[in-house]
């Protein structure tokens, strides 16, 4: 069975910023350090060119919306994920959304998820692991993602962190004013 990941934007922004080839700058991220930037251009390099992972993508194109809101389409990370939709290497996804376009969270998922664009991916990927995927939402560098581990857990969605140690020291940084 495929491994699938609900990719963060903050992941296909800071990819893109390592990447030569993108217009994306590297100072328009919140990771300062380069060899964190290649990090996580390596590991989305690496998920582009593994068939077996898929991303997860909703019909409605919400998420790519999100995606779009924040890149061009010649940054690295949106090539990457069309390159996977190309490959049909997609799990596609239905989204419920509410009456302002957020997705739909049960009430302990949406006390937790404080932030309305991140709704959409944990739907996304709670409607993945529903489908029976293996699913994942993989993150960079949002430090909200640490505050709902516990109730995204719980509902059985795993957030991957690809910078551990420095999310956690911003995360503390923010937590410590």
């Amino acid at each position: 069975m495929a491994e699938s990941r609900v990719v963060d934007t903050n992941v296909l922004i800071v990819a893109s910023a390592a990447d030569d080839g993108s217009p994306f700058r590297p100072g328009s991220t919140p990771v300062q350090e380069e060899a964190l930037r290649k990090r996580v251009l390596e590991w989305m390099q690496e998920f582009e060119q593994e068939p077996e992972r898929h991303a997860v993508l909703d019909w409605d194109w919400r998420i790519c919306g999100e995606y779009l809101n924040k890149l061009t389409e010649q940054d690295y990370g949106w090539l990457a994920l069309m390159r996977k939709k190309d490959k049909n290497e997609v799990i596609w996804v239905g989204l419920e959304l509410d009456v302002d376009g957020h997705a739909v969270l049960v009430p302990s998922l949406a006390d937790s998820v404080t932030d309305l664009a991140d709704r959409k991916m944990v739907s996304a990927g709670l409607a993945a692991i529903s489908e029976g995927h293996v699913c994942k939402l993989t993150n960079a560098c949002d430090t909200d993602w640490l505050d709902c581990k516990a109730p995204l857990a719980a509902a059985g969605l795993e957030v991957e962190h690809l910078l551990e140690d420095w999310l956690r020291a911003k995360w503390q940084e923010k937590h410590n004013k």
